[in-house]
């Protein structure tokens, strides 16, 4: 079995447009049955809709779009009203609520909740004599255990990064901006307090590269977007407030695809390290490309439909996209209000268990963001590990012997591990309506505001003015139809604690960013036409200990995670 080649910006371009077309084929077949035929006779009226129904609606709203803009959006807005009629014929009961619910706004949970990542044991002659090359490709988990016993200060490793960033992030079009000065200043706080006794953890001294869509006090958040490239905050995102407070050093901002979407931001392509000939995929482009090309020790990215993992994927490092509601979102940039997700992105399963510790956590800025325990321990009780094999279709279900020639199967079952086969049904198209509008809500005022004009190679400013025609109705039914297709996960994944899946688990990738599931992805190097390739790993919520312990288990079979790409060529 082979893993998809999948870019985030083809997988949420074709999603969208799958969504938003999903409409004319469909219902014409459906047209031959008794049941088809109100959706038939919709998606019929629905093509008639003109210009002169769009200005009618902009009137309604009190906007105006220019005659281009109405033209290129009224074939999406035909498109997305056939596919109401599909979406008003889910039989949804009257105590079917939306998914999307509203809570006042509260101090953060207190709760007697448990964060605990201790770093496992580093053989310390593994780590003698290492080139400053060498040095920048070594865990975060490794580097910790030379900076505690101080035979490599923050001030020395944070000078490594900032040399390599240098010399490669522009190469790579993966670094928007070097954050030297203020590194430096981290630096040197914290090996002064390491001098003094005062070690704060894993993360005390080791430089990280943060996604643009973060804020940082005094500093440049461009979004990745031309219109924003000025663009300054006066605070700190919660995150990074975070990992400052855990001692972590800020030494670069890092590129993204335009408004979360791919990886082509105003400065041209974010390169993959493996295949320079390629992009990094995205839209967490920057910190799956500088972490794999070793500029950074670790990285911090978003997810909301796949930017997390995909870019992990092609880029051949390790990615953890939370549950929902795990990590605060608060001074990042909005996309989608229902399936933001921030996540570390590193070079193994560990380094991802240390950085997640320090950022997990209820925030009274962001209410959605909750207290639950973390308890890292590698170490389990495999015996009652019930996990589950992804497979595509009814006949590899049924293929016992094909699922346990997998290499994964084996090393699981080896453990004691229960390894069953299982099937999930694919999210309903209808819910790609809830993440169109509400990045459109998100990004309202640019929309109508002359700006957006600046907004190059992107399909977002379509997707943003054609969300404008979705009723509310149609928005909130979706979130109701998004309940249903909880449920039927839920029920699917049965007593399951886990499922694995080649690539990025590109079978239900969508439907767990829909669900708000947690998952991690691992690097297994490339296939015959040199494709990356990787295993994920998919949990229950809030069970990310769990999840990760798992991962790293596999992982440490294999020495993937540990090869580096050829930046010679550079």
């Amino acid at each position: 079995m082979k893993d998809a080649k999948l870019t985030r910006k083809q997988l949420l371009g074709g999603i969208l447009a799958a969504a938003a077309g999903a409409g004319m084929k469909e219902e014409s077949a459906m047209a031959e049955t008794t049941e088809g035929e109100p959706i038939a006779e919709a998606a019929a009226e629905a093509s008639s809709i003109t210009l002169e129904d769009l200005i009618a609606s902009e009137r309604i709203a009190n906007i105006a779009f220019t005659p281009e803009d109405r033209l290129a959006s009224l074939k999406s807005v035909q498109n997305a009203a056939a596919g109401f009629a599909k979406l008003r014929k889910t039989e949804l009961p009257y105590t079917i609520e939306s998914s999307a619910s509203f809570a006042p706004i509260v101090a953060a949970k207190g709760g007697k909740t448990t964060i605990r990542a201790a770093v496992s044991m580093v053989k310390a002659s593994s780590l003698s004599g290492l080139s400053e090359e060498s040095i920048a490709f070594l865990s975060v988990r490794e580097l910790s255990h030379l900076i505690k016993t101080r035979k490599l200060s923050p001030v020395e490793l944070t000078h490594i990064y900032l040399d390599r960033l240098k010399r490669y992030g522009d190469k790579l079009l993966c670094l928007v901006t070097l954050t030297e000065s203020l590194a430096l200043k981290q630096a040197e706080r914290a090996e002064k307090e390491i001098a003094a006794g005062r070690y704060l953890g894993p993360l005390h001294g080791i430089p990280y590269g943060l996604k643009d869509l973060f804020a940082t006090k005094g500093i440049p958040t461009t979004w990745g977007a031309e219109p924003y490239k000025d663009q300054v905050f006066d605070y700190d995102a919660t995150v990074v407030k975070k990992l400052e407070a855990a001692g972590a050093i800020l030494a670069a901002k890092l590129s993204m695809g335009a408004l979360a979407q791919g990886d082509v931001w105003f400065r041209g392509l974010t390169k993959n390290p493996w295949n320079l000939s390629e992009g990094s995929s995205g839209s967490s482009a920057g910190p799956a490309s500088a972490t794999a090309a070793g500029l950074v020790g670790f990285s911090i990215g978003t997810e909301t439909l796949g930017s997390i993992v995909s870019p992990s994927v092609r880029c051949r490092v390790t990615g953890l996209r939370p549950t929902y509601g795990r990590v605060s979102r608060a001074g990042a940039m909005g996309l989608s209000y229902t399936m933001d997700k921030v996540g570390p992105i590193c070079r193994e399963v560990e380094d991802c268990a240390l950085v997640f510790a320090a950022i997990c956590g209820s925030d009274p800025d962001d209410r959605t963001a909750q207290d639950a325990s973390f308890l890292w321990k590698p170490r389990m009780d495999w015996k009652r590990m019930k996990i589950g094999l992804l497979v595509n279709t009814e006949e590899e279900t049924q293929n016992r012997e094909s699922i346990e020639k997998d290499p994964m199967f084996q090393r699981l079952q080896s453990l004691g591990a229960q390894v069953l086969p299982v099937k999930f049904t694919s999210a309903p198209n209808e819910l790609y309506k809830i993440l169109e509008v509400e990045s459109a809500s998100s990004f309202d005022d640019f929309t109508l505001s002359p700006d957006i004009r600046n907004l190059k190679d992107s399909s977002w400013p379509e997707t943003f003015r054609s969300a404008r025609y979705v009723p509310a109705v149609e928005y909130l039914r979706a979130q109701r139809v998004r309940t249903l297709a909880m449920r039927r996960f839920e029920q699917e994944f049965g007593n399951l604690d886990l499922y694995v899946s080649y690539g990025g688990g590109w079978q239900t990738l969508a439907l767990t960013n829909f669900t708000g599931h947690p998952q991690v992805v691992i690097p297994t190097g490339a296939n015959e036409k040199n494709e990356s390739t990787a295993r994920s790993f998919i949990g229950r919520p809030f069970q990310e200990d769990k999840l990760l312990a798992v991962a790293r288990e596999v992982q440490n079979t294999m020495d993937f995670h540990r090869r580096r790409p050829d930046l010679s060529t550079l």
